[in-house]
């Protein structure tokens, strides 16, 4: 790690090995900080008080995942020119965003429910199944809102 320089002075060894155990784990305790750099849980929250103060340390976050409701999630009406659905729906399967496939009555021959991190992948994945030689077409309706 380089040295880091901030108002007052330059970090030691001992506050480059606090960052990097901070940056590994934000949620350790000031004991186990100080223990594992040999220091007290005092001067451990004390150096940690001074890069805060100092503005090397801005801030502490949490890095949360997208819940499956906050992902983009479309429902896709898919018509074949082929007669082997069991194949084309293994491939759909094999997708990772492609949840749920369904044969149905109707100017579709299937359900499709895509999930998504972003609207980006979901276009992707899109423009992959309409690749496909048996993909006559898609229609897709993204979901705005889920009710329990």
């Amino acid at each position: 790690m380089p040295t880091i320089r901030h108002r007052q002075a330059t970090t030691d060894t001992v506050d480059e090995r606090i960052l990097a155990l901070l940056q590994a784990d934000a949620r350790m305790t000031m004991a186990d900080l100080g223990r594992r750099v040999g220091l007290s849980r005092t001067a451990a929250l004390a150096r940690v008080r001074r890069m805060e103060a100092d503005g090397v340390i801005r801030g502490y976050h949490a890095d949360v995942a997208v819940e499956p409701e906050e992902a983009h999630v479309a429902r896709v009406g898919v018509v074949l020119t082929t007669s082997d659905t069991s194949s084309y729906v293994r491939r759909l399967l094999a997708l990772d965003e492609v949840s749920e496939a369904e044969t149905v009555a109707g100017e579709f021959d299937l359900l499709l429910r895509l999930s998504a991190p972003t609207a980006r992948r979901l276009d992707e994945v899109l423009d992959r199944i309409n690749g496909w030689r048996e993909t006559v077409r898609t229609t897709t309706f993204v979901v705005l809102r889920r009710y329990p």
